[in-house]
């Protein structure tokens, strides 16, 4: 999902126009309801869970920021590899 693809998502929980992703929530009129709907319509749409620390981060309440955290936990989320045996 691109930017402007998570700026509609963003766009169409909270009921607010998005033209730079790097504002903040709050600056874009989004209430904490809001937001907590936002947060859990991004995890079941994306499968994870968010680090609540990672959002009290103030950085990761844009939507710039919000679709950076979804990156890094879907990158940590990812399973490893299989491991190859080692031959004898």
């Amino acid at each position: 999902m691109d930017q402007s693809q998570f700026d509609q998502l963003v766009e169409e929980i909270c009921a607010v126009q998005v033209t730079d992703p790097a504002t903040p929530l709050v600056d874009l009129g989004v209430d904490s309801l809001h937001t907590v709907a936002l947060v859990m319509a991004v995890e079941d749409r994306f499968g994870i869970e968010l680090d609540p620390d990672a959002l009290a981060d103030l950085s990761h309440l844009s939507p710039a920021g919000l679709l950076r955290a979804v990156r890094e936990q879907r990158q940590g989320a990812e399973p490893a590899p299989a491991a190859v045996p080692a031959e004898r």
